[in-house]
């Protein structure tokens, strides 16, 4: 990796000093600005701040003390390391010199070994301080990040503990019913079975999104005609879309390419899409699926893939949660908490990517939502 230019500027009156240091500098492939006054170091390190200031002490005007308690005053720049170059070598002018703000301290007449040898180590020191902020920031961003993950696997387990007891406690009933009332257990029979099933349901999800996680879902791979595939899929759901009053348009293209890939995988994934924006949707709205083949342009030149599209005329979704529509631990909106923990997007994202393809979400609250699945064709 290459190591980027250190910028160094130096601040002297003297062009003589200016000249030498500049030029040794130069030398060790370093970047280097001069200016010849306190006052205009300032604005050069304001306007574009360098890693090192080399300051001179005794200046007419504004002194290196001066010049140097400036910077230790402006938040914007107090962190660029200065090191004070004098004739002065008195013990008390190098004590005041730190006291000032200076990192180090070189004498004139120069040796060029320890001019060099002081900046490479304040050049070293300001940027490991710089890799270690970064590391801290790094770190503060890992542990909010770990406390929201916490939070959420927390809100999940919670909400999953929710969904699960309700339906057990009317197969308890059930239960208590057959052994005390077998008129009342014929009753609330069918309940009890719906609730089994749904309860079935969910840790059968909990189990698929664990393997996706995991790469352990087992696919079963083989070419398969997508019209016929299609067109099955369609049939089931199109006295669904009947009976809850919403139009189902569909629109096929005719030179759709076999895929490979697990075909009962995919219905699941693409009867979830459906089957939400059924349930999204209100009555006397529209869902629309469109099929076609898309071909690649310029680096992708000569890739194909079949798009399946599912529009809806919905609700939509708020764009601060289209980030997060396809992960498993986002608790759903308070609006729909009847209505389970919401597994099947996280399903239908890893089987998709199971099968190389990719899957995209456009919502507009009070006017839609599409999802766009892609697959290798």
């Amino acid at each position: 990796m290459l190591v980027p230019q250190s910028d160094i500027l130096i601040v002297d009156d003297n062009p003589a000093n200016l000249d030498l240091l500049s030029g040794l500098l130069r030398e060790h492939a370093f970047h280097v600005r001069a200016v010849p006054s306190g006052r205009m170091a300032l604005d050069a390190v304001r306007r574009s701040p360098p890693e090192l200031v080399m300051l001179d002490i005794t200046m007419p005007g504004m002194n290196g003390y001066e010049t140097c308690q400036a910077m230790q005053q402006d938040p914007a720049i107090s962190g660029i390391p200065v090191i004070f170059i004098s004739a002065l070598d008195d013990p008390l002018d190098k004590v005041k010199a730190f006291q000032a703000g200076g990192r180090d301290y070189v004498s004139k007449p120069f040796h060029a070994e320890e001019v060099i040898a002081r900046v490479n180590h304040q050049v070293r020191m300001v940027r490991l301080e710089k890799a270690l902020k970064i590391q801290n920031e790094n770190l503060l961003d890992a542990n909010l990040k770990l406390r929201e993950m916490n939070m959420l696997k927390a809100n999940f387990t919670a909400m999953l503990v929710h969904d699960i007891r309700s339906p057990m406690t009317v197969v308890g009933i059930a239960l208590g019913a057959a052994q005390d009332d077998p008129d009342l257990f014929a009753v609330i029979h069918p309940q009890a079975r719906s609730a089994y099933v749904k309860v079935q349901n969910l840790l059968e999800e909990m189990l698929e999104v664990y393997r996706s996680e995991s790469g352990q879902m087992p696919f079963d791979f083989s070419t398969f005609a997508v019209l016929p595939w299609l067109d099955q899929i369609v049939s089931a759901y199109r006295p669904l879309a009947t009976g809850a009053g919403l139009g189902f348009q569909v629109q096929i293209a005719s030179d759709l390419p076999d895929v490979l890939g697990d075909a009962s995988k995919l219905e699941r994934a693409l009867a979830n899409l459906l089957t939400n924006a059924f349930k999204f949707t209100p009555r006397g709205g529209a869902v629309r699926l469109e099929a076609a083949v898309d071909h690649g342009a310029g680096v992708e030149a000569g890739l194909r893939w079949l798009r399946i599209t599912i529009t809806d005329t919905g609700r939509g979704i708020p764009a601060e949660e289209l980030p997060f529509i396809f992960d498993p631990f986002r608790q759903a909106r308070a609006q729909d908490s009847m209505r389970g923990v919401g597994l099947g997007l996280a399903i239908v994202q890893r089987i998709v990517a199971g099968h190389r393809g990719s899957i995209s979400v456009n919502s507009q609250v009070g006017f839609g939502t599409t999802f766009t699945m892609k697959l290798p064709g």
